[in-house]
């Protein structure tokens, strides 16, 4: 039994490093600049510079996906750009009612 279980969290982790990659490359292959949407059209260039700086969007690509990768391994999600808290806070913030909710929808799908 133990092996089966090695085996099964071995064989998930490229299915999980393919997820992050995907992830990746979809939220860099959206269209339109990241500082213009959140800042709004007006934003000046100066803005948009301190704007990428403080996300790493100024830096390249590979440089970008292995501080992703780093980050997500160590737990770190980082700082919202919406709501400027981290996305962990958000998470943990969130969480009572997303269980509440699981909870009834399984209690609901049961009965």
């Amino acid at each position: 039994m133990t092996t089966y279980v090695l085996r099964r969290l071995l064989v998930s982790l490229p299915v999980i490093f393919g997820i992050l990659v995907a992830v990746f490359v979809i939220t860099r292959l959206l269209p339109g600049d990241p500082c213009r949407a959140l800042l709004g059209e007006k934003a000046t260039e100066a803005a948009c510079a301190a704007f990428n700086s403080r996300y790493g969007f100024d830096q390249p690509i590979p440089v970008q996906f292995l501080k992703y990768l780093q980050q997500v391994l160590t737990g770190d999600l980082g700082d919202s750009i919406r709501f400027g808290v981290p996305v962990t806070q958000l998470i943990v913030d969130r969480l009572p009612t997303t269980i509440e909710l699981t909870v009834i929808s399984l209690t609901i799908a049961t009965f």
